[in-house]
């Protein structure tokens, strides 16, 4: 199978407890620093009491860090409601090419999981990773209380991935 049609995974976890998601978020950062696991995405988010999210930390410990911050940037820019963010500059970095990460129908869908999953005063880690890794990445959400998995298009992940570096 060549590299471009490798399914793409977006997982959305949800956590009544942030120190439950605060866990399971290290051990992810952990496998990917030791080359266990390959993530394109990986950001840690909760929704406060007023409804809005907010991006408590993003993966970017690494020389590729930093553009998995941006590309995780991108993916909640791209799947939460823009009133629903407390920074206008969290998807900022969006390149014309990374609307299509999802169609809107998938978009409107992502919504509403996330609406009905991440509810208020609740924690989530937003991952997007290729689906050989589901099993480690599934291992490490123990924690959670919900798992929301979306598969998207690789090319159009790839895209998300060069709008954002």
């Amino acid at each position: 199978m060549a590299a471009t049609e490798t399914p793409v995974d977006l997982y959305i976890a949800t956590y009544p407890d942030p120190d439950a998601a605060r866990g399971d978020w290290e051990t992810l950062k952990q496998l990917a620093k030791d080359d266990l696991i390959k993530v394109d995405g990986l950001i840690l988010v909760s929704r406060s009491s007023d409804g809005k999210i907010h991006v408590d930390d993003d993966f970017h410990e690494t020389a590729k860090g930093a553009k998995w911050g941006a590309v995780g940037g991108a993916v909640v820019g791209l799947i939460f409601p823009p009133a629903l963010l407390a920074s206008a500059a969290v998807g900022a970095g969006i390149g014309a090419g990374a609307g299509a990460l999802v169609s809107h129908a998938q978009k409107q869908e992502i919504k509403a999981d996330v609406e009905e999953t991440l509810p208020v005063n609740s924690s989530g880690i937003v991952a997007i990773f290729e689906e050989q890794w589901a099993d480690d990445i599934d291992k490490a959400l123990a924690n959670a209380g919900n798992v929301t998995k979306e598969e998207v298009d690789r090319d159009s992940a790839d895209q998300v991935k060069a709008a954002a570096s």
